[in-house]
């Protein structure tokens, strides 16, 4: 249940980031929680795979489009429906190696991309899966063999026009922070007459540099409704910056270098929740801005479905009403 567990336990923005050492139950349960498709993780029917020249040619142009528009996953061997996975479509009587893949692709495209990484899953002796990792910085930007460069845009490869290419060439020396996920999302509870009396969230902010250079100059500020702050919680309240209407402000300066491909934790919350302030919980969000060098970025995660306890969204009837109680 390796895919399952990182989805209850962590909440991803950068779909990019997959479970190292990955087995044949990872795409079991993509299978089973009809993981929907989107621009980072690509599902294609194994039985458009096949070894022929002209098909070689057209994965390798893909790829180079893909690689060009900051990576993704490709797996072929999964029919989707509805843009959902919906089951196994495997590749039939693939008996090539790796290797042999790996150079029909790359000896298409110049320069190469750096760090493609493909792997092979036999499911039974005529039926595999290729799952295709193409990183976010790769190199690129890439020319294919016709002497032109693609991006993907409609889940095809699209050529570039020359303000494209320029402008791909100019982000090789440029830093780029973005959100990795929140992890530490399970409720904590305080039990009274067999319910919930509180339930209190301790969620952790990561960022990562996905850019080619050293980040020296960054900021997150977040933000939720004021009555589900706690003013003791030190680590928080040390960082408060203002109210925005009924919400409250919090924000952490970077204080060291985050280094290409360093993670970093930059803000440690509180979010206590009870009967009387669950309405607000389950209905408003935890928002997010991530400040650097070369831009802002911002996110807003609904809380009740962000933070959860043992995986599913608190309800009303879980709480006790602390005031009739200790009547």
């Amino acid at each position: 249940m390796l895919f399952r567990s990182f989805l209850t336990e962590f909440v991803y923005f950068c779909p990019m980031i997959l479970p190292e050492n990955i087995t044949k139950d990872f795409f079991n349960n993509i299978i089973e929680d009809k993981i929907r498709m989107h621009s980072k993780l690509l599902f294609f029917k194994g039985s458009d795979f096949n070894v022929s020249a002209s098909f070689c040619t057209k994965l390798a142009k893909n790829i180079c489009a893909i690689a060009n528009s900051g990576g993704a996953n490709l797996i072929y061997g999964i029919e989707t429906k509805r843009g959902k996975a919906e089951k196994f479509n495997f590749i039939n009587n693939f008996h090539h190696s790796k290797e042999w893949l790996f150079h029909e692709i790359q000896s298409h495209i110049d320069k190469p991309i750096r760090d493609l990484n493909i792997n092979i899953f036999i499911f039974d002796e005529n039926s595999s899966l290729i799952h295709f990792q193409i990183p976010e910085n790769n190199n690129q930007p890439h020319m294919f063999s016709d002497s032109k460069y693609y991006k993907w845009q409609k889940n095809r490869a699209v050529v570039l026009d020359e303000s494209e290419v320029r402008s791909l060439y100019g982000r090789l020396s440029v830093s780029e922070l973005e959100f990795l996920g929140i992890y530490n999302t399970n409720g904590l509870p305080v039990l009274s007459g067999g319910k919930f009396s509180a339930m209190s969230f301790y969620p952790k902010l990561l960022i990562r540099n996905s850019g080619n250079i050293v980040e020296k100059d960054y900021k997150v500020e977040i933000s939720f409704p004021a009555n589900l702050y706690e003013e003791s919680f030190k680590p928080l309240s040390s960082l408060f910056i203002r109210h925005e209407g009924s919400y409250v402000v919090f924000g952490n300066k970077g204080m060291h270098p985050i280094f290409q491909e360093e993670i970093s934790t930059m803000i440690e919350a509180k979010i206590s929740v009870n009967l009387d302030n669950l309405d607000t919980f389950l209905k408003e969000y935890l928002n997010i801005t991530l400040y650097f060098s070369n831009g802002i970025k911002k996110h807003s995660l609904k809380l009740s479905d962000t933070l959860t306890y043992n995986g599913k969204i608190l309800q009303k009837d879980q709480f006790a009403n602390v005031g009739v109680l200790f009547q």
